[in-house]
């Protein structure tokens, strides 16, 4: 589940709905909200031995019984990794900034990062994945004519 968030952004709501038949022998997954993700071939991989020897209405991140883990029981257990960890500040919040973080340093593609979270500002954005960048310098450092 961390690697899912990690390498895709998704909310853990998303991650937790998910169903074999949403991931098996796809190329994209598709979210409720319509909104389209890539899968790469470690993700792919990845998706490959999280379904091993489930059925296709099976959700991927279960309990023994078969249904939905629970968000905060996700929550409490990767707290609780983290404290053992002696990890600080850690949260599941956290896969998502990890994502975005490393997305916007690759990419620098704000617009991208802004419609994923459903953010209302390009610094709301910054803010989220922790990034302190003055905009307007940037810009103006980058154009010459």
């Amino acid at each position: 589940m961390f690697e899912i968030g990690i390498n895709t952004g998704f909310a853990l709501n998303d991650m937790l709905k998910l169903r074999v038949k949403d991931v098996k022998n796809k190329q994209y997954l598709v979210l409720e909200n319509s909104k389209t993700f890539p899968l790469n071939n470690n993700m792919k991989e990845l998706i490959l031995t999280l379904i091993k020897d489930k059925n296709n209405n099976d959700y991927i991140f279960s309990t023994r019984q078969g249904k939905p883990l629970n968000r905060s029981t996700v929550f409490n257990s990767f707290r609780n990794i983290c404290t053992e960890l002696a990890l600080h500040n850690y949260s599941v919040a956290s896969w998502r900034k990890t994502f975005a973080y490393h997305y916007y340093q690759k990419y620098k593609d704000l617009s991208y990062l802004q419609w994923l979270f459903n953010q209302s500002t390009v610094e709301q954005t910054l803010q989220f994945i922790g990034v302190n960048e003055n905009m307007n310098l940037r810009f103006r450092e980058g154009v010459c004519l």
